[in-house]
């Protein structure tokens, strides 16, 4: 089992992105862009999505080097449960760790988000 963390200040990612309007296609799909935007403060949503990002990339050393930001991507299922989605190279390199399992729990406070990524190996 491999465990990543990382927690963001969510005023943070918001000067970003105010700063840097390109930065949220640069990091974000657009799918997450439009499900983030659809609410009343949309930049909680954004800073534990990239939270998750640095968390999948804190997994282990195979996950820094040559994955994008879009090859990691954060979708709510119809339950509501957050789920992490691989694309290309961190599929690829998930698939030759033999990684076949993600799961993810994301939180966040008026200043900060949080998330945490577990990986197991089958």
């Amino acid at each position: 089992m491999l465990i990543g963390i990382d927690i963001i200040d969510i005023a943070r990612l918001r000067n970003v992105i105010n700063r840097t309007p390109r930065f949220l296609e640069r990091v974000f799909t657009q799918q997450e862009i439009e499900y983030c935007y659809r609410k009343k403060d949309p930049y909680p949503s954004l800073a534990v999505r990239f939270a998750t990002r640095e968390a999948f990339r804190k997994l282990d050393m195979i996950f820094v080097n040559g994955i994008r930001f879009h090859d990691t991507e954060v979708v709510v299922d119809t339950g509501g449960k957050p789920q992490l989605i691989l694309h290309e190279a961190a599929l690829l390199r998930a698939y030759e760790a033999k990684i076949d399992d993600f799961s993810i729990s994301l939180s966040h406070s008026k200043e900060q988000a949080i998330a945490v990524v577990i990986a197991s190996k089958g």
